[in-house]
């Protein structure tokens, strides 16, 4: 019965329950523990550690960076130099010398023409990693040949003017012979396209006078051959005088068969016998004279071969 009985003030070792103060005992005790953290407190934490991992990664990024720019410029420049040359070739321009100068590109070489040497500025302005251009291409000056017009005549002396006005007639006359019917003074139409190049020649060069100078083979009588010659010529003058070429500039005169140029025996050798020739007549100069004839010039040639 002792041993059962305590003091009611003896409270050591003993519970009562929650009712006599236990549950507040407890309470008290996890009061006094490690105070909670507030969300300001997390918000700060966070940003400190999220400020950690960005300085993390801009160093490494800062190294990578490091790592990237140790290659040697010269050898950059280089590859910029090939790249510029390679555009010049597409471009058209393989003889353009190039060269990278820090950064600059330095072309040298020789072109054509001004357009070229601006096309090539452009080429390598279009290149990416080119600072500036430096052009040194030289354009030869142009060489100018002097070209003589076919209607003019060139600064000659008088004479070689002279010989060359009459090669150039001559040569308009020799295409196709004026050719005559037999016997007669009627221009064939084959004579046409000649007579109408003589005519352009001598309106273009107004300053030429002309002896119009007729010839036939040694057929019929000489006095007639004389009179049909001259008929002949004086008909060519009518002709060119219709198309335009003045009057005063063409004097005509008959050879007759005094002047052959072949024999008088083939058809062939009279067939180029009786022909029709110019001769250009420098200033103060009348030409040639009219032959003269042992008999008497006839008033007709109707008895004329030529």
């Amino acid at each position: 019965m002792t041993g059962w009985m305590r003091d009611p003030r003896d409270r050591r070792g003993r519970s009562m329950g929650p009712g006599f103060g236990a549950g507040r005992r407890r309470s008290r005790m996890r009061g006094h523990g490690p105070p909670r953290r507030s969300r300001l407190t997390e918000l700060v934490v966070e940003q400190r550690t999220l400020l950690l991992v960005v300085i993390l990664i801009g160093f490494f990024v800062v190294v990578a960076i490091g790592g990237t720019g140790t290659e040697d410029p010269v050898d950059d420049q280089q590859d910029l130099s090939g790249e510029v040359q390679e555009a010049m070739v597409r471009a058209g321009l393989p003889t353009i010398d190039v060269q990278v100068v820090d950064w600059t590109v330095v072309l040298r070489g020789r072109l054509a023409s001004d357009e070229l040497r601006v096309a090539a500025t452009r080429v390598a302005q279009a290149q990416s990693g080119v600072v500036g251009v430096e052009n040194l291409i030289v354009v030869p000056a142009p060489t100018v040949e002097e070209v003589i017009p076919e209607d003019e005549t060139p600064d000659l002396p008088a004479n070689q003017a002279d010989l060359l006005l009459q090669a150039r007639l001559s040569a308009a006359a020799a295409r196709t012979p004026i050719q005559f019917g037999s016997g007669g003074d009627l221009i064939t139409e084959d004579s046409v396209p000649t007579l109408e190049m003589i005519a352009e020649f001598l309106v273009a060069n107004p300053s030429v006078r002309v002896q119009i100078i007729g010839h036939t083979d040694s057929d019929g009588e000489e006095d007639a051959n004389l009179t049909l010659s001259r008929i002949r010529a004086e008909a060519v003058r009518a002709q060119l005088i219709a198309r335009g070429v003045e009057a005063e500039r063409l004097t005509p005169l008959g050879m007759g068969e005094y002047d052959p140029v072949a024999d008088n025996i083939t058809r062939e050798g009279k067939a180029r016998n009786r022909r029709i020739e110019f001769l250009v007549l420098p200033e103060g100069q009348e030409g040639l004279s009219a032959p003269t004839t042992t008999a008497p010039v006839e008033e007709e040639a109707s008895s004329a071969d030529g």
